[in-house]
């Protein structure tokens, strides 16, 4: 059958219009892992008078683990929503993981614990609901709190559930009975978002399931990189310097480290996780900034299965805000080390190794929840070469320590100074404030300020302001136990500080604490 004139252009109208799309070259494209018309789909729109924000988009991902024990959900101005809840779980020994042999040691002092933990964003007022999912692990107990005590938030029980109302953000706990902290619940509650970028903003390169080799691949045509909602597998990955912003969001969920070198002024910030925990163990440290990378802004994120410092940032003029570390379970997991003129601030910290360090000048930390496992001091002054003054530290809030033994690294304050006995490696510290430490449960040490023998690490100005510190009725001891006669500690002031119920003075401390002391100068009390 023959065509008609008109179909036939018709036709060959449509053949070249198709040939054009379909033959186009496809170095024009932008790469997959960009495609740059496409923004993570928005949450419907709430009514103007809800102001809380759930990240819920990986509960159903087979690549994130979901907590077994708890659930959560949140209320405000009559809307109701789930919150994801995520679990991390005590691993078992395994050296083909990079594990080494002191781990084995470690795993088995908490071997089957868990802990879960929501994460979310809000303004105002909301009321949380946690509903015990797996009654054999977290026994229902009419001992319930939720700490810090000094937020003073109330709950009420409900069969299997816990509600309260928290009225400003932090990070919570919730306890249940003397024993279900060993498989507890942590609330992240995050003050809203306000300068997070768009999808699609054109600063950003946006990555979705990130690999390595992608991110090995980004070209250097943009200063920031955002984590598009997922789950993303970068493995160590060496910030370039290009780079100056790294965002990931809620919904991100980020298996690998951040390492930044010489490369200052980087911001990564976000609501979203970053986990090492397809990594080796001890490959290396969350977040790491050396060399030249000053003024590094680190924000609103967690940091999940750190199996090695969470956030080292050995440079000047740092700020770290918002953030949460949690999961780790071996030695080396230290908390947040920040170097001079830096500040910490609205942070919580989960570690088994030290976890606020303080050994640079003008270092400031402030409202800091802590939970320590087995190892490690929660404030360590300094280790191995540190001279530093103007210091401090306020507002911590320690939830547990459950330290084994009173070794010389564990304690509320510690001073290991020079332990591997390194030639010219004196510590030298001046002006430390420290003050308004609460712990909510009774720790096995208070004070174990006792550096290495033989060397010279010495104290001039340490205040311990409005310390609440109970010790548990072990028999150990506490120190202030100076290495050298010849630079005994000085000028060391207990103001205000309450030990097991009792104020310290002049005439009781060194019974009351169980006081053991070297080379100090007579402290005043006030």
């Amino acid at each position: 059958m023959r065509l008609s004139n008109f179909t036939f252009l018709l036709w060959a109208s449509l053949c070249l219009l198709c040939s054009g799309i379909g033959c186009s070259n496809s170095s024009t494209y932008e790469p997959l892992w960009n495609p740059p018309q496409q923004t993570d789909p928005e949450e419907p729109e709430e009514p103007d008078d809800v102001s809380f924000v759930v990240y819920n988009h990986l509960a159903d991902s087979p690549d994130v683990n979901v907590s077994t024990v708890w659930e959560v959900t949140l209320s405000q101005n009559g809307v109701e929503k789930e919150c994801m809840v995520f679990q991390s779980t005590c691993p078992v020994y395994d050296p083909s993981k990079g594990m080494i042999g002191s781990d084995r040691t470690a795993l088995e002092l908490v071997a089957g614990r868990t802990i879960s933990w929501a994460n979310f964003s809000f303004d105002g007022e909301v009321t949380v609901t946690a509903r015990i999912l797996d009654p054999s692990r977290v026994p229902m107990s009419s001992s319930v709190a939720v700490y810090p005590s000094r937020k003073h938030v109330s709950p009420s029980l409900s069969g299997q559930s816990v509600t309260f109302t928290l009225t400003e953000p932090g990070q919570y706990s919730v306890e249940v009975g003397a024993e279900g902290y060993r498989n507890g619940l942590m609330i992240f509650a995050n003050p809203l978002e306000k300068d997070a970028p768009k999808s699609d903003d054109a600063a950003y390169r946006r990555v979705e399931n990130a690999t390595a080799a992608d991110m090995a691949a980004l070209p250097a045509d943009r200063s920031g990189i955002y984590f598009a909602r997922g789950v993303h597998d970068i493995g160590k990955y060496i910030v370039p310097a290009h780079v100056k912003n790294i965002y990931i969001p809620g919904d991100a969920y980020v298996y690998g480290t951040l390492v930044v070198e010489n490369n200052p002024g980087v911001r990564i910030f976000g609501r979203g996780t970053l986990s090492a925990a397809r990594l080796p163990y001890r490959a290396s440290h969350s977040i790491e900034a050396t060399g030249d990378s000053n003024g590094m802004v680190v924000e609103g994120i967690t940091i999940a299965d750190f199996t090695h410092f969470s956030v080292r940032l050995i440079t000047t003029n740092n700020r770290v805000e918002w953030v949460k570390t949690i999961g780790a379970w071996t030695y080396n997991c230290d908390g947040i080390s920040v170097f001079h003129y830096s500040t910490v601030k609205n942070c919580f910290i989960w570690a088994n190794d030290d976890s606020i360090k303080v050994y640079r000048d003008g270092i400031t930390f402030e409202d800091i929840v802590c939970w320590q496992l087995t190892n490690g001091n929660i404030i360590q002054m300094a280790w191995n070469d540190a001279d530093a003054k103007d210091v401090t530290v306020r507002r911590v809030d320690i939830l547990h320590a459950d330290w084994n033994n009173n070794q010389f690294n564990r304690g509320v304050l510690g001073f290991v100074g020079n332990r591997y006995e390194y030639e010219n490696n004196d510590n030298y510290l001046e002006n430390y404030l420290i003050e308004d430490v609460v712990t909510e449960t009774p720790v096995p040490v208070v004070l174990r300020v006792s550096p290495q023998a033989g060397y010279v690490s010495t104290v001039d100005g340490l205040t311990l302001r409005n310390w609440n510190v109970r010790q548990r009725d072990n028999g150990y001891k506490n120190y202030l136990y100076c290495s050298s006669p010849d630079h005994p500690f000085r000028n060391i002031v207990f103001d205000n500080f309450v030990f097991n119920g009792t104020k310290l003075t002049a005439q009781n401390w060194e019974q009351l604490m169980n006081m053991q002391t070297q080379f100090i100068e007579t402290p005043t009390f006030k």
